[in-house]
């Protein structure tokens, strides 16, 4: 839709217009109003509209004044008059102050629409115009970044005046905007889509807020913004503007995306330059994390030597081989932290995290876990890392990695506990009739008494005890359907020196004494 301004001196007429005229159907909204020429300034200078509909007679400032200052500082907006005074002079001022075309009071519904119709012709005109020239612009501007040659460069900055109808081109600052990963690393066929329209959005964007911005889509996902500084004013985007551009960006394409914004000005000759300084701003999401909105002066200075801090990996290492997953985690995070804090170079930190993983990987390849996981190769590695975009995302890639191998860890762990706790079934299955302590037990199996009591409860749900005394009472009852057997002997053959204990114990689990139990076969 077009934007129109209403300007009359008088209110009745001019609330009519703005409510009663139907301009949605028009395709056309009314963005503001104002009762005089000078009223109608100022709202004007802060509204930019597409279209002026002005009376022609106001007092203070007429409507040729009026439609005077905009075809000066605003030559791309379309004035319409209004007036009640059917007289060639009034018709021939209009036009002469570059008019699209005028109304007679009382208004006509008819007329108004054939009007509006060659108004917005115009309109979609000048947009069409506006939009060539910004993109020959863009195409300008993007080949300044990297112009060594100062001829070539002299050039560029000739050609640009010239679209801006300047004997010497203007200044800009610079800004850019980055798109930060999608999840997972990899970029969908959506977000591929969403990233082709992130151009788009961000020209409209920019003149939805009525701010000269050249947009150059740079290598995929990444927009240089080029405001253009506006004379005898402060050139910029506020704070909030940038802030409401990031979320329109969420809002209309589902991107997370970081903003580097330097407001120093410069003309043509210094925008290599400006955009050094943007990369380097936008370089800081990898210590900051994405999202963010990175000003020039809220960088901090960089670490002065090219060394990183010691890293306590075997202290990392032992938490992880004893399977203290959150002690191995505080020391990689205390770690971190600093090298954020240090700002430490980004090479050093992606080699510091390749070899690190590295040396992981040979854990998870040791004969200890031989058959847990399989190899990873180095290049691999490199590109896992090498692929974050930020210190929180090589974080949680050794983050992955290290829980990898607890979790190997721990498979191994249980699988060996299973085995041991087996070992000792068998062991007193075959020997439940000889004399079986944990102490006799631990010792066959190279575990604690106190370590093997724990694994043995945790994968049979019961007591070395209690299952010794199972198995024996489980022997002792296949004994007792032999008659030629004495309970005194069925007690010493499965282990039990003492028959009377024996009986009270074959009462107390079988509710019956061993005779009894005999008697009921």
């Amino acid at each position: 839709m077009y934007s129109i301004f209403l300007v009359d001196d008088e209110e009745l007429e001019l609330e009519m217009m703005r409510d009663f005229i139907r301009w949605e159907d028009m395709g056309i909204y009314v963005a503001g109003v104002g009762i005089n020429g000078k009223d109608a300034q100022e709202k004007i200078h802060a509204i930019q509209p597409d279209i002026v509909l002005t009376d022609v007679q106001m007092p203070l400032m007429d409507g040729l004044e009026l439609a005077k200052w905009v075809s000066e500082y605003y030559d791309w907006m379309q004035i319409v008059f209004l007036t009640g005074h059917d007289e060639f002079n009034y018709v021939k001022s209009a036009l002469h102050v570059g008019a699209v075309g005028y109304l007679l009071k009382p208004l006509d519904l008819e007329e108004i629409t054939g009007v509006m119709g060659r108004v917005k012709q115009k309109c979609e005109e000048v947009r069409l115009k506006y939009k060539s020239i910004q993109m020959t612009k863009a195409k300008l501007l993007k080949e300044l970044l990297h112009e060594k040659d100062a001829v070539r460069r002299l050039q560029l900055a000739a050609a640009l005046g010239k679209l801006e109808r300047r004997e010497v081109a203007g200044t800009y600052t610079l800004a850019l905007c980055s798109v930060d990963r999608f999840t997972g690393g990899e970029t969908s066929g959506t977000g591929e889509a969403a990233i082709s329209r992130l151009p788009e959005v961000a020209e409209e964007y920019f003149h939805a807020v009525r701010k000269d911005a050249v947009v150059a889509a740079l290598q995929e996902g990444e927009l240089a913004i080029f405001i253009e500084a506006e004379p005898g004013s402060q050139p910029g985007v506020s704070h909030e503007q940038w802030g409401t551009l990031q979320q329109t960006i969420r809002g209309l394409l589902g991107l997370s995306v970081t903003l580097a914004i330097d407001s120093e000005e410069t003309g043509p000759a210094g925008i290599s330059r400006l955009y050094e300084r943007a990369r380097n701003l936008r370089d800081e999401r990898f210590y900051l994390g994405p999202g963010q909105i990175i000003y020039a002066g809220d960088v901090k200075s960089g670490y002065p030597y090219d060394t990183l801090p010691p890293f306590p990996e075997q202290e990392w290492m032992e938490a992880l081989q004893q399977l203290r997953g959150e002690d191995a985690e505080g020391v990689l995070g205390e770690f971190l932290t600093n090298v954020r804090q240090l700002r430490i170079d980004k090479p050093l930190v992606y080699e510091w995290g390749i070899d690190l993983l590295a040396r992981l990987e040979e854990r998870l390849h040791s004969p200890s876990l031989q058959g847990y996981a399989e190899p990873v190769k180095r290049a691999t590695l490199y590109q896992s890392i090498y692929d974050c975009q930020t210190l929180e995302e090589i974080e949680a890639a050794i983050r992955r990695a290290a829980a990898h191998y607890l979790e190997l860890l721990m498979e191994r762990s249980t699988d060996k506990n299973a085995r041991l706790v087996q070992q000792v079934c068998q062991i007193i299955d075959q020997t439940f009739h000889e004399p079986i302590t944990i102490q006799s037990l631990s010792s066959q199996v190279y575990l604690s008494p106190n370590y093997l009591r724990s694994i043995f409860r945790d994968k049979t749900g019961m007591t070395i005890h209690d299952y010794l005394t199972r198995i024996r009472l489980e022997k002792s009852k296949e004994m007792l359907a032999d008659p030629s057997l004495k309970v005194q002997d069925i007690a010493q053959k499965i282990g039990y020196e003492s028959t009377s204990y024996f009986i009270s114990l074959f009462l107390k689990n079988q509710g019956v004494t061993p005779n009894e139990y005999r008697k009921n076969l």
